[in-house]
């Protein structure tokens, strides 16, 4: 039987990893969904699974720069 872990109260739980890459699963804050930045990510799943993904989305982009982007929007969300 597979325990599925309690995502935390306002975040979004998200599998990223770049062609190649092992997939790593990131907690994201749900106000950073609608940065501009992540919103270019978010069409990048679209355009590599469509809309209709199961269970945990999926953005292909290397770890590196999620974290980056990340990084950027919490930074934007303190301001």
């Amino acid at each position: 039987m597979v325990r599925k872990e309690r995502v935390p109260r306002g975040y979004v739980p998200i599998l990223i990893g770049g062609q190649g890459e092992e997939r790593e699963k990131i907690l994201v804050r749900t106000e950073q969904l609608k940065q501009p930045q992540f919103l270019a990510l978010l069409d990048l799943a679209v355009q590599e699974f469509g809309y209709e993904q199961r269970g945990i989305l999926c953005i292909p982009c290397t770890t590196k720069a999620f974290r980056s982007i990340v990084g950027a929007t919490a930074g934007e969300l303190k301001s």
